[in-house]
């Protein structure tokens, strides 16, 4: 089966993906891209009925637009999904993921540890593990949503931070035993993004700041990008950061200061 169905940079008519996550933030970002992109989509999320609120205006075509209530930490649930899911897949994006104010070392506790680890990291393994017979058949595209907090230091707390890591390890790993059959395999890492996650943070970033930050739709973009780029190349990893407030590795404030105004001209000599 030909996974680029159109063969066109942007264009996914013609073929099927599913994306996790899909209720809010990044996820549905994702989501409303593809549906307007061509392509017929699957959104799992605990709470998918927010998919159809959400995401209907993108699709008008109704079959192409599908939601399904999955809690993908639950490996259970994920294999029972599956194996009720028929039909094709030529692209798996991951894109579930979580966090809670309590994230210092000394505030986690075995049970929140778990949790964390259920939905950032293993959950990915888990929608992976159950699709690769059909994306194997596509020769098919997957991408995974880490973050630059798999990479560098910073206040997102050490569960999230060894989550992420870990993501950007699967994601090598999966690279490495499936690009002979044809699957590629992305990494995105995001610095700062604009989602309802950041509610979610002890001290919460005012709005003038998320106005700078990277917005959904940004990494959105650069999904569509990567799984429509000619099959003959393969951007395994990508790093996003909002211009104004972040460079490689710059992570180390939690809620960084908003950009200076830039400076007036001055002659040399003038006081």
């Amino acid at each position: 089966m030909n996974s680029h169905p159109s063969g066109r940079l942007g264009d996914m008519s013609g073929r099927t993906a599913v994306v996790s996550g899909a209720s809010s933030g990044i996820g549905l970002a994702i989501l409303r891209r593809f549906l307007e992109a061509g392509a017929t989509v699957h959104g799992l999320a605990r709470r998918d009925r927010l998919i159809e609120e959400q995401a209907r205006d993108a699709a008008p075509e109704a079959d192409r637009l599908h939601h399904h209530s999955v809690d993908v930490g639950d490996p259970e649930a994920v294999r029972d999904w599956a194996r009720r899911f028929s039909g094709p897949v030529d692209t798996l994006v991951c894109a579930a993921g979580t966090n809670i104010p309590e994230r210092r070392l000394a505030q986690l506790t075995p049970p929140v540890w778990d949790s964390m680890l259920a939905t950032n990291l293993s959950g990915t393994f888990y929608l992976l593990h159950a699709l690769l017979p059909r994306l194997r058949e596509a020769r098919g595209d997957v991408v995974v949503l880490s973050s630059v907090a798999g990479a560098w230091p910073d206040h997102t707390g050490p569960a999230y931070q060894a989550a992420k890591a870990g993501l950007l390890g699967l994601a090598r790993g999966a690279g490495m035993d499936e690009y002979g059959n044809g699957i590629r395999v992305c990494t995105i890492l995001p610095g700062i993004v604009n989602t309802p996650i950041l509610d979610d943070r002890p001290e919460p970033p005012p709005q003038e700041l998320r106005d700078l930050f990277v917005q959904p739709q940004d990494i959105a973009e650069a999904c569509l990008a990567a799984i429509t780029l000619p099959k003959r190349a393969c951007i395994a990893e990508m790093t996003v950061v909002a211009t104004a407030l972040q460079s490689m590795g710059n992570t180390q404030a939690a809620t960084p200061a908003p950009p200076r105004e830039p400076r007036s001209a001055v002659r040399p000599g003038t006081p």
